[in-house]
C-alpha cells in the first residue's frame, strides 16, 4: 500500500540548465508545459535559475542545489535533469548529498543527462575547473536506482567530438544507459521530444510516444 501511495504522488522534476542557460532557454519551458499538462501523471517541473551561470562555480552550484532541494527531501518522486554542465552539477550535488548518510541513503526517481560531457574539445580555464574537479561517482550512484540514469548524446556535438569516448565514460563511471542520437548538436532546440520521452520513461509514464507536434 505504501508503494501505491508513493506512486500516486506528484513527480518533482528539477532541470539544471546548460552553461549560461536560464529557465527561459532551449527546450526547458516547452518541457515544463508538456509534463505539467500530461494526462499520464502529475508532474511539477522546476526550471532552476542557477547562480552566476555565465561562469558556473561548483561550490556555488552545490550550495544552490542543496538549498532548492535539501538532501532530506530526496525521495522516489524526485527526478533530476541536467543539460551540458548541468549534468556535472547534478553529479557533484548527489555525491555531496550521499555523504550526509552513513547508511541507507534515499533513492531518487532517476536522472537524465542531456549532452553531458567529461571533457570538451577546446576547454578554457573556467570549464577546466569542472573537468578536473573530482567526483565521487560511487557515492552519487548510491542515490540513483539501477537503470535509472539515462544519458542522451549527439554524434555531432560541436563541443565534444569524441562522443564515443564520452559514452564509454558514462557507462564505466556511472553504469548509465546511453543513447547516441544523430545530428542533435548540443540539444539546444526549442522543443525536444526525446528529452520528454526519456523523462517519462524514467518516471514509468511513457505509455505511448509523446506527440512531438504538441507545443
Amino acid at each position: 500500500m505504501e508503494q501505491n501511495l508513493q506512486a500516486n504522488k506528484t513527480k518533482q522534476v528539477y532541470v539544471v540548465p546548460r552553461w549560461g542557460g536560464s529557465p527561459s532557454d532551449d527546450w526547458y519551458p516547452w518541457l515544463k508545459q508538456q509534463l505539467e499538462s500530461s494526462a499520464d501523471a502529475n508532474y511539477q517541473v522546476h526550471l532552476l535559475n542557477m547562480p552566476a551561470w555565465d561562469l558556473p562555480v561548483i561550490e556555488r552550484a552545490n550550495e544552490h542545489l542543496a538549498k532548492v532541494l535539501p538532501p532530506e527531501k530526496l525521495n522516489g518522486n524526485v527526478y533530476l535533469v541536467g543539460h551540458s554542465v548541468g549534468c556535472l552539477a547534478i553529479l557533484h550535488y548527489l555525491a555531496q548529498a550521499a555523504a550526509q548518510y552513513s547508511k541507507n541513503p534515499p533513492l531518487i526517481g532517476g536522472v537524465l543527462c542531456v549532452a553531458g560531457w567529461f571533457s570538451v574539445d577546446s576547454p578554457w580555464q573556467d570549464i577546466l575547473n569542472w573537468i578536473h574537479a573530482p567526483i565521487d561517482y560511487e557515492a552519487a550512484r548510491q542515490l540513483i536506482p539501477k537503470n535509472k540514469l539515462t544519458v542522451l548524446l549527439s554524434d555531432d556535438d560541436p563541443y565534444t567530438s569524441e562522443f564515443q569516448e564520452n559514452e564509454r565514460l558514462w557507462v564505466e563511471r556511472l553504469h548509465s544507459n546511453v543513447s547516441i542520437l544523430a545530428g542533435r548538436q548540443h540539444f539546444s532546440s526549442q522543443l525536444d521530444s526525446d528529452v520528454l520521452d526519456a523523462i517519462r520513461d524514467l518516471a514509468g509514464t511513457l505509455t505511448e510516444p509523446a506527440d512531438s507536434a504538441q507545443v
